[in-house]
């Protein structure tokens, strides 16, 4: 606690008529969140998608972005065939709305993992504004349905670097063999990013081509490099490349994982490195 913050608790106790006011407001607060918290808690995909559909400005970017999360989970997506008709219903109505609106309710669609969403999400993906581009590419990606791959291979050469990067990692998503040669194209890129995201998109469909760029993110001195990359990025950075070079069969690779699991300075990435060594 702060100098200014105990002499104001001090303040409190010797005027003690604010006290109880002060109790008051806290508890009303309190009760409120509570409230608010039972409320978020009952409420059905369907009734989060209502109020998309209806809300206020805010309140429906806020119900998309909590749908969002809320099928994340596998067992609180509805099923129903009418559910996917509402949701595909309400994203092709979003195409000239709040960006936060269409961007969460394209992560949901994603999240289902229905295939039936793949349509939708690709039918204007042209003409699609490009602050939206990176959640509606990845939302692609998560439906894992081969179609999708060529609607995201021309993003692979998109003006926007961060767009590039998150194609590369959608179409690996996918992992139709028919993308290699494209990802292979996409380790040649100006922009590290997409070079990384190409290099572990290829080692999950089994190929080593970017196995040197893969050694490069195993390499804290490497990422070090990157002055905008902060720990915490880091740390994700070197996670997915254990992840991928623990599917090719690379000493070199190999070696890298050995170090981490042995040296590194983070113990869930150490962990993380001797679970995929066994």
């Amino acid at each position: 606690m702060t100098e200014n913050g105990e002499k104001s608790i001090k303040r409190m106790i010797i005027h003690s008529f604010v006290v109880v006011p002060f109790i008051i407001a806290v508890s009303c607060a309190l009760l409120y969140a509570a409230i608010r918290l039972l409320t978020q808690e009952s409420q059905t995909a369907y009734d989060l998608l209502e109020d998309v559909k209806v809300g206020g400005a805010t309140k429906r970017w806020q119900s998309a972005f909590e749908l969002s999360r809320m099928l994340a989970h596998p067992d609180l997506i509805p099923k129903e065939e009418h559910f996917v008709h509402e949701m595909t219903s309400a994203f092709r109505k979003t195409k000239e709305d709040d960006r936060r609106v269409r961007q969460y309710l394209a992560l949901a669609m994603g999240r289902t993992g229905n295939r039936a969403f793949l349509g939708p999400l690709t039918e204007e993906l042209a003409e699609e504004k490009e602050e939206n581009l990176p959640a509606v590419i990845y939302a692609i990606g998560m439906l894992r349905d081969h179609r999708g791959a060529d609607a995201l291979h021309p993003f692979l050469k998109h003006s926007n670097p961060r767009v590039r990067s998150i194609a590369a990692v959608a179409i690996g998503n996918i992992g139709r063999p028919s993308s290699i040669d494209k990802l292979k194209e996409a380790l040649y890129d100006s922009e590290p990013n997409v070079q990384w995201g190409a290099a572990v998109s290829l080692a999950k469909m089994g190929n080593a081509s970017g196995k040197q760029i893969i050694a490069n993110l195993l390499d804290r001195e490497y990422l070090s490099s990157f002055p905008a990359i902060d720990s915490q990025e880091q740390n994700q950075l070197i996670l997915s490349a254990i992840e991928a070079a623990s599917l090719l069969n690379e000493s070199e690779l190999d070696a890298k994982l050995k170090q981490l699991a042995a040296e590194d300075q983070n113990m869930k990435i150490r962990t993380f490195a001797q679970d995929k060594l066994k």
